[in-house]
């Protein structure tokens, strides 16, 4: 090996037998190299470079499949051991001018190195190992879980609680498909006073060519046995603009339409039309903010309408990573309802602890 690494020297001395470029200094990643990209957020993807242009580049990850990332999301690309492939060439062009018999080469691997001579092969192969391990990929699931109980025994016994999970897949400025359930029970004096589930799924799909704007499509169900409508089924689809995109803070803007059926005592439903504003306000590095709040009239009578608010609070707890306090308030409203003395208004307060994986 001591004679290769000599010659790797000899190699690069004769740079013009060996290279038409200066092995030190690589061209640029090609499509079909498998490269790391480090992203301006600190995160780092290993994947195969599939195409690159001047404002985005594409990669194929084992894992999380074919993305496209911004190009303003990238601080930097390179192939993989770079410095390494090209010190390989260099022992393997040593190797073949050894063969041939070139003098030079030879009398160079024979003689002995001064002390304190850097042979530019030893240098390319550290460069090539001080290639750091790229971090893990980050998975695009996250799931979350939320729960609090409520007792009490004083003047009447009474026990509400309030359960939610949600599992979102997420690729930041490229698809996001979140799905919920929440359940809030209530018994008091061995009456059932609240019994309502709701369950929600909604996709966004981000244009590539300008990724500000998206196509939605959003699911939900409502079953609720206490409440006139007793079920709910409505579906909605359209586009959607990020109005604001300034870290820490981001309002994102949706306009469709869709249709509601209600089943049980009343089995009817309704076209609509469909808007919605979310917002995500992270205030400190353990504190955020968010909400979201959506409206859907009839295209028959706009004064016939469903309304949902909600915004919560969230704050890390130390040392238990993915365990946050939660708190929370979510408004249903609905216009017009049937008996016309049953409940418009839908008002729940709530607190408890947050789990993230």
């Amino acid at each position: 090996m001591k004679h290769l690494t000599t010659a790797a020297a000899v190699a690069l001395t004769f740079a013009p037998l060996a290279f038409a470029q200066d092995p030190a200094a690589p061209a640029a990643p090609a499509p079909g190299q498998t490269v790391i990209v480090a992203l301006a957020s600190g995160d780092a993807i290993k994947a195969k470079l599939v195409s690159e242009t001047a404002d985005a580049i594409t990669i194929e990850h084992p894992v999380l499949g074919t993305m496209t990332i911004a190009r303003a999301k990238v601080a930097s690309m390179a192939a993989v051991a770079a410095a390494a492939d090209a010190a390989q060439q260099a022992e393997d062009q040593a190797v073949r001018l050894r063969q041939e018999g070139t003098p030079a080469a030879n009398a160079d691997m024979d003689a002995p190195k001064p002390e304190g001579q850097v042979n530019p092969a030893d240098d390319a192969a550290k460069a090539g190992a001080a290639v750091p391990a790229p971090a893990p990929v980050p998975s695009p699931w996250k799931l979350i879980f939320d729960g609090n109980v409520n007792y009490v025994n004083a003047a009447n016994k009474q026990l509400d609680f309030r359960a939610a999970a949600s599992a979102v897949y997420e690729v930041k400025d490229v698809d996001k498909w979140a799905n919920s359930a929440e359940y809030f029970f209530r018994v008091v004096d061995g009456g059932t006073t609240d019994n309502n589930l709701l369950v929600t799924s909604v996709y966004d799909r981000r244009i590539e060519a300008n990724p500000r704007w998206l196509w939605f499509v959003k699911g939900q169900a409502q079953w609720a046995p206490l409440e006139s409508y007793e079920q709910r089924l409505s579906g909605w689809a359209g586009i959607g603009y990020e109005f604001l995109k300034a870290p820490p803070v981001s309002l994102l803007g949706k306009l469709g339409a869709g249709y509601t059926y209600e089943f049980g005592d009343q089995n009817n439903g309704q076209p609509e039309l469909y808007a919605q504003l979310d917002w995500d306000w992270a205030i400190t590095d353990t504190q955020a903010l968010v909400g979201s709040y959506w409206i859907a009239p009839s295209f028959e009578d706009f004064s016939d309408y469903l309304m949902l608010f909600r915004t919560e609070w969230t704050m890390k707890v130390a040392d238990i990573p993915g365990l946050k306090l939660l708190g929370g308030v979510r408004w249903q409203y609905q216009s017009k309802v049937d008996p016309p003395t049953a409940l418009q208004n839908d008002i729940r307060l709530y607190a408890g602890l947050r789990y993230e994986i």
